[in-house]
C-alpha cells in the first residue's frame, strides 16, 4: 500500500475531530440542524488552519444519507465517495490555476444542472483571492442567486483581496491560528498512533515552527520522524529543522548586551558556516529580547511568559539597554530582506557596540567623564555632619531674603489688583506693612487678599470708608 503522508492520513473527517476551529464549526453544525444553510460561504484564515477540510466535512453533511446532529455518518456510499474525492456533486476548483472569466463561465454553466447523485450540490473555489476582477463581476449573479441545493464555498488566506461585491453576497466566517497547546495534543495522539518515541520539548519546537498550522505541523512531525528512524527528541528537531536551542539564542543575547562584539561575530560566522538557518535564529534572537523585556518590566511576568524564571538574568540589565538591542534586533530582520542575511546581521552586531555604555534614566544626572573619556557614576555621598558653629552659618545663608514692597506688588497675577496696591497709600506700623485699599478693592480681591497675608505674614490690609455726612475717612481693619 502507498505511504501516505501524516497531512493527508490525519487529516479530519468529521466536525468532530477539528481542532481549535470552535466557532466555525459550530455555526456550520447549527446550519445544517435547523435547516438554515446559506447559498455561499466565505471562510478566510491563515494556511493549513482547515479551511477546504470544513468545507468538504460541510459537503459531507449536506449529502449525508444518516446525519446525526449535523455530523455526517461516515459510512453511506456518499460520505465514502467524498472522502475519496470521487463525488459527482462535490466540484473542487483552484482559483490560482483556473482564475480567468472562461472558467467561471464554464462553472455557470454546470450550476444549473441538477445534482446528480446527492442531494446537495457544493462548489469549493480554493484560493478565491486569485480570480480576475472580470471572473469575479461574472460570479456575482449566480453567487447570489444560485438554484436550489447549491452551496458555493470560497476559501480565501487574503481576505483583503476578496472584492465587497463578493464579500456582501457571502456568509463570512473567519478562521484563526490554532494555538500551540492544541497543536502539541494534536501531534502527540499522532505519535501515538504511529507508535513514535516523542519529548514533549521536540513537539513544542515543532509547534512553534509550525506558526499555528495544523498541515504544517503534521508534515513536520513527519520529516522529524523519518529523520529520527522513529524518534522525535529536541536535539533531533533542532538538527532537522536547522535552529538552535533557547539556551543558545539567550547566550548569544548576552554577547549583545554586554558588546562582546567580536564573540558574537565569531559565533553568527560559526553557525552561518555549519549551514544554520540564519534568519530563523534571528527570529528565534526577537522572541527570546521580547521576553526578557516582559520579564524585566512587569511585576507578574508568569502571566504573558511560560518560561519565565529563565530570564530573570536579565534583569540586571537596564530596560533601556534591552529596548535599544530589540530595536537593532527589529533593523537587522528588516535589512535582511534587501541584502544578504549575514551582511545584515553582522552589521546589526557591530551596532550593539555602545550598549555597555548604556545608562538608566535615573542615573543620567550623576554621570561624569574622566581623563580618559570613560564614563562613571558618581555615587551621592550623604553630606559629612557640621559643627554647631557651621550649622547656623549655613541656617543664616539659607534663610530667605524679605522681599521689598515693590516685589511684592510685581508678583501679584490680577492685573486690577496690581494695579490698585500700587495706587494705594501703605505704611509701617508695629512691625508691618499696611496698605490702606478702597472698601470695594477689599470685597472684590477678599481671597486675593488673604492669599497675600498668608504668604506675606507681615502685611495689612485696611478698608477706607467714606462717609457721607463729612469729607473724613473712616479705616477699619481688615
Amino acid at each position: 500500500m502507498a505511504y501516505i503522508p501524516f497531512a493527508r492520513k490525519y487529516r479530519p473527517k468529521f466536525f468532530r475531530e477539528v481542532i481549535g476551529q470552535e466557532a466555525p464549526v459550530r455555526i456550520l453544525k447549527n446550519a445544517i440542524k435547523n435547516n438554515r444553510v446559506a447559498h455561499a460561504y466565505l471562510f478566510a484564515g491563515p494556511r493549513g488552519v482547515g479551511k477546504t477540510t470544513i468545507a468538504r466535512i460541510l459537503a459531507k453533511a449536506l449529502n449525508c444519507k444518516n446525519p446525526v446532529e449535523g455530523e455526517p455518518c461516515g459510512e453511506c456510499e456518499n460520505c465514502r465517495e467524498i472522502d475519496k474525492g470521487i463525488f459527482p456533486d462535490l466540484i473542487e476548483m483552484d482559483a490560482a490555476s483556473n482564475r480567468g472569466i472562461d472558467d467561471i463561465r464554464s462553472l455557470k454553466e454546470a450550476v444549473n444542472y441538477k445534482p446528480i447523485k446527492g442531494k446537495h450540490k457544493v462548489y469549493i473555489i480554493d484560493e478565491a483571492h486569485m480570480l480576475t476582477k472580470e471572473a469575479f463581476n461574472a460570479l456575482l449573479k449566480t453567487l447570489e442567486e444560485p438554484p436550489p441545493n447549491t452551496t458555493f464555498v470560497l476559501c480565501t488566506t487574503e481576505y483583503d483581496k476578496i472584492i465587497p461585491t463578493i464579500l456582501s453576497r457571502c456568509q463570512r466566517i473567519i478562521f484563526s491560528k490554532v494555538p500551540k497547546k492544541k497543536v502539541i495534543e494534536y501531534m502527540k495522539k499522532i505519535c501515538e498512533q504511529e507508535g513514535l518515541e516523542c519529548k514533549e520539548d521536540a513537539l513544542e519546537l515543532l509547534a512553534v515552527a509550525s506558526e499555528g498550522c495544523m498541515r504544517d505541523a503534521a508534515s513536520l512531525l513527519d520529516q522529524a520522524s523519518v529523520y529520527g528512524e522513529g524518534k522525535v527528541t529536541k536535539e533531533i528537531v533542532e538538527t532537522f529543522l536547522g535552529i538552535l536551542s533557547k539556551e543558545t539564542v539567550r547566550k548569544f543575547l548576552k554577547h549583545l548586551l554586554e558588546s562582546e562584539v567580536d564573540e558574537a561575530l565569531s559565533f553568527l560566522r560559526e553557525i552561518s558556516e555549519k549551514g544554520y538557518n540564519l534568519i530563523r535564529f534571528w527570529e528565534s534572537l526577537g522572541e527570546e529580547i521580547r521576553k526578557a523585556i516582559l520579564v524585566k518590566s512587569l511585576q507578574n511576568p508568569e502571566k504573558l511568559v511560560e518560561d519565565w524564571q529563565d530570564y530573570e538574568e536579565f534583569k540586571k540589565y537596564p530596560l533601556e539597554a534591552l529596548l535599544y538591542v530589540e530595536n537593532i534586533v527589529n533593523r537587522g530582520n528588516q535589512e535582511a530582506r534587501t541584502r544578504e542575511p549575514l551582511w545584515a546581521y553582522e552589521l546589526a552586531v557591530i551596532k550593539t557596540k555602545i550598549v555597555k555604555d548604556i545608562l538608566p534614566v535615573s542615573q543620567l544626572g550623576k554621570v561624569v567623564v574622566r581623563e580618559d573619556s570613560k564614563q562613571e557614576v558618581k555615587e551621592e555621598k550623604s553630606p559629612p555632619k557640621a559643627v554647631p558653629e557651621i550649622k547656623e552659618e549655613i541656617k543664616e545663608e539659607k534663610e530667605e531674603k524679605i522681599p521689598s514692597v515693590e516685589e511684592i506688588i510685581r508678583s501679584v497675577e490680577k492685573r486690577t489688583l496690581r494695579k490698585a496696591l500700587e495706587e494705594a497709600k501703605h505704611e509701617e506700623r508695629d512691625g508691618k506693612v499696611v496698605f490702606k485699599l478702597d472698601e470695594n478693592h477689599i470685597k472684590n480681591f477678599k481671597k486675593e487678599l488673604e492669599a497675600l497675608k498668608k504668604l506675606y505674614p507681615f502685611l495689612e490690609f485696611e478698608a477706607e470708608v467714606k462717609k457721607k455726612s463729612s469729607s473724613q475717612s473712616e479705616a477699619k481693619l481688615f
